[in-house]
């Protein structure tokens, strides 16, 4: 039977997303179905709707899922100083990794762009302020805004460009970026 936590309901979901995947690489966001999906992955509809609620959910998902990557390459990069062109190599590697996902996840983004880790970002950025004498939370906001919203549309130019600058390239122009108040 296929049941949730099963390896069989894991291997389904993991099928239908790749089919997302796929697809995604030559269909404009808008124009993507379940029913294409479906076709493609070789499932029924009510096999998507068993793991999904809909596109958006299936995006969330799969936007966790890489997020879990990410932070798990970061494990073995323990001595990053922040913000600094090496903590933005490996970050960079997984965005050009997955070009096609980010290239629709950055179109239809509604929220802070760095969902995962909000929390462990806000505390960085809070710390490096208060460092320079900036104690406001809502001055710390500002500054937090200020460095995804750029962050965001320079992945998103990248991605669509299809990734065609150097990693290394990018995270300098994207480290002489930062404002001074956030190099420590």
């Amino acid at each position: 039977m296929n049941t949730k936590n099963n390896k069989r309901f894991h291997d389904t979901e993991i099928r239908m997303e790749a089919a997302m995947l796929e697809i995604m690489k030559n269909t404009e966001f808008e124009k993507i179905t379940v029913k294409k999906i479906c076709e493609k992955a070789e499932v029924n509809r009510s096999t998507f709707y068993a793991h999904f609620i809909d596109i958006y959910d299936m995006i969330d998902k799969m936007e966790k899922e890489l997020s879990k990557e990410l932070l798990n390459q970061y494990s073995a990069y323990s001595e990053l100083q922040v913000f600094s062109e090496e903590s933005f190599i490996p970050f960079l590697r997984h965005i050009k990794k997955h070009k096609y996902f980010y290239k629709i996840n950055l179109q239809t983004r509604k929220d802070f762009p760095l969902k995962q880790g909000f929390e462990r970002l806000w505390e960085v950025i809070k710390n490096i302020c208060i460092q320079n004498g900036i104690t406001s939370d809502e001055e710390i906001m500002y500054y937090l805004i200020y460095f995804q919203a750029g962050f965001t549309m320079t992945l998103k130019h990248w991605v669509d460009t299809y990734c065609k600058e150097d990693e290394a390239k990018l995270a300098k122009i994207i480290r002489k970026c930062i404002p001074s108040t956030l190099s420590s």
